[in-house]
This record gives structure tokens, sequence and C-alpha cells, in this order.
């Protein structure tokens, strides 16, 4: 097999041979005649061959690495290979839980393409231009493994702009609203308009060990999205959960979950409110509630805003922390890739600081196991989810 030749300008071959899968463009020389999605060899400067991967031209990102094999080719053979292996190391579906992510793109080793599953719904998500030529590929290969009827993808924002309609790759589903379970949970999937993929799959573990510690307690559920942890909570006997988010869509659609669970929405509060002026209204020490989970959006989208995500992130968690009891317990997550586990037990160490008081860990997780992740590429370890108990002395 014959590829097109690339060459490293910059000494990244025991990088790239440990495993991590993307070359940057100052890092790569290449013929600019090259289309977006050609399949390249990549040989260091000493004319070693060091990897195959895919070109996108245009992109910062120049390159993704499929192989360090070079009798392996980058085909739809190898393409179906992977996306069976990824099936294979999954627990999903099962009658409980059938939204599941199928496909980590870089974390699959099918990099750039994540396919997320809901019930008998596909949804196909590229990560740049090169990563379009594997969608109906993989899609026919998928629907060979599971009974998949529809099929969404989620392309980049101008694609959303021009035709919404589109985002749909056959003909759209025709009932009023799409549903998946988790745990036996049901939840409403919005693939075209909602967050990600429609979902935020990647907290399901998470969830449930919010819904272990739920029984009886008073919950509150910052930055909730459409209620996702409430929910679960309420499920497993919460004795009242209090919702908030500063869009009041988000919180229609978590009032709408409870009732679709055959929970009574009016036992619990939803509360549509910037999550900021919501703290300033609790009391020191007061707040009634024994556990809280505070999830925001990414505050740091580049590297370059680490030192202002951080900031943010301290001044949140120590304002939640300045109003809950002494022993109540706090869940603070990250979802920011430029924000490392070790970064983040720093920023909650600070938190604490501020707050004036003492913070006792039960652990530190990430996305659930549907969300893999290679050794080699910390990047892709984004979610931080965090598990303490307030101490005061």
């Amino acid at each position: 097999m014959s590829y097109p030749r690339v060459t490293l300008t910059q000494p990244l071959d025991a990088v790239l041979q440990l495993g991590h899968p993307w070359i940057f463009a100052d890092a790569l020389r290449h013929d600019r005649n090259l289309p977006t999605g050609a399949i390249v060899d990549v040989y260091n400067r000493d004319d070693q061959f060091v990897a195959r991967g895919v070109l996108e031209p245009d992109s910062h990102l120049r390159l993704r690495v499929w192989t360090l094999r070079q009798d392996v080719a980058v085909d739809e053979q190898l393409l179906e290979k992977r996306i069976r292996a990824a099936l294979k190391r999954r627990s999903f579906p099962n009658p409980a839980t059938n939204g599941f992510r199928l496909l980590n793109g870089e974390g699959d080793r099918i990099p750039g393409l994540v396919c997320d599953i809901y019930d008998k719904i596909g949804v196909l998500r590229p990560d740049g231009l090169a990563a379009e030529q594997w969608i109906e590929p993989a899609r026919r290969i998928i629907e060979k493994l599971l009974p998949i009827k529809h099929w969404a993808v989620r392309r980049s924002e101008i694609y959303r702009q021009d035709n919404p309609a589109a985002m749909w790759l056959d003909t759209p589903p025709t009932t009023p609203e799409l549903t998946f379970l988790e745990h036996d949970i049901t939840f409403v999937v919005d693939p075209i308009n909602g967050q990600k993929t429609g979902f935020f799959l990647d907290q399901r573990a998470n969830r449930q060990r919010i819904a272990r510690l739920a029984p009886g307690k008073r919950v509150l559920n910052l930055f909730s999205y459409t209620g996702g942890f409430s929910v679960a909570a309420a499920m497993n006997g919460a004795a009242r959960t209090t919702t908030v988010d500063i869009a009041k869509p988000a919180v229609d659609a978590a009032r709408h979950h409870f009732t679709l669970n055959g929970l009574a929405p009016e036992a619990h509060e939803f509360i549509a409110a910037d999550v900021f002026d919501y703290l300033e209204t609790l009391a020191p020490q007061s707040a009634p509630f024994e556990i809280a989970i505070c999830d925001p959006p990414s505050f740091a989208h580049r590297r370059q805003d680490f030192k202002k995500a951080r900031t943010a992130y301290v001044r949140l968690f120590s304002k939640l922390l300045q109003a809950m009891p002494t022993a109540s317990t706090v869940a603070l997550a990250s979802c920011s890739s430029h924000i490392d586990r070790t970064a983040f037990v720093n920023i909650i160490a600070e938190a604490a600081q501020t707050a004036d008081c003492s913070l006792v860990l039960s652990g530190v997780w990430g996305a659930d196991t549907d969300h893999t992740t290679l050794p080699a590429f910390p990047e892709d370890d984004y979610l931080q989810f965090a598990l303490a108990t307030i101490a005061r002395d």
C-alpha cells in the first residue's frame, strides 16, 4: 500500500509511539495540494516511518493518527474492526440503560468521530472536516450491529444555522419526543438542539453516586441543565430536590423529567436563576440541604483561559461551601480538558481555604466507562467530579 508522505518538523517520534494521536500544524510539513481527509504516512527527519493518519490541511490540528503500523491500511475494513471492538468493550445497551456512547473518537482509536446511541436513535458527531468522510461508512457498519432506526449528525454551527433539518441523515422520527433509559430512569433527548449530542451521558456513573447518597436527603442541583442529577436523586428517595439553572427551558425540561418518571414536581423545587445570584441568597452555613451538586459549564475553552477559569471556579465553589452546613456533602465538577485532575483538586482545596472550611474527599472520578481514553492522551480525560464532606473545627 502506498500513501503520500508528510514529514515531522519536530522530534515527536517518542510521543507518537506512546500513543498520542495528534500532530499540530507547526510540527508537520506536507504538500499543500493534499485534500482534506487524505490518508498519509508520517516520517521523521531521519526518513523513518512513524505513523499513518488522516490529514486536515486547513486545521491547526493538522493530523490525527490511526495506526503506528506500516502494514495496516486505513480503510473501511479497519473502521469496522474498531467499531466492533468498541461495542465489545461496552456493557451497553442493556434492559436498564439504552443510552450510551458507542464511539469516543480517539479513545476508541477512531480519531475525530463520536457516536452516541439513544435507544433506536444514533447520533454521530465529527470533529473537524476530515472526520466527515467516516460518517456514512460508520453508519452502515453500526446498523449491522445495533437496531438503529434514525440517524442524526451533529456538525459544526455553520451547518446548523444553514439548515437544521439537514442534521437528520434520514427521515426524522415523528414521535413528539425521543426518550431513552438510564438505570431505568426515562430521559428525553434532543439530538439536534440539546447540549453535546442531546444529553450529558458522561455523568451517568456520577448521577448514580449521588443517587446512592440521596435517600431521605435534601439535594441542591446547580447548573442543572435538564435535571439529570435531580431526577436520579428523587428516584432514589431524596426528600426534596432543588433544581437551579439560568435557562428556563432547561428548568421546564427538568420538571417534565419528574412527571415522566412518576414523580410529583410539586414536592420539589425548580428555579430559573443565575447560580451566582442564587448562592448570594443563602445564609452562611445555613443552606437547607444535605447534598449539593455544582456542575458548571466549562470556564476554560482554551489553554490560555486557565488562569481566568481557575479564579471563576474558586469563587463559585467557595460561595457554595460557605453556604452549606457542616457535615454536608458537595459534588464539584469541571468539564474542561485544560483542567486536569491535579489542577482540579488544587482548585477545590483553594476554594475550601477561601471558604474557611476543610474538605474530606471521598473520591475524584471522570466520565463513565463508555467515554474511553488513551493513556498517552490526557487531553481526553476532561471530566473531573469530586465528592467531599465539609468539615469545620
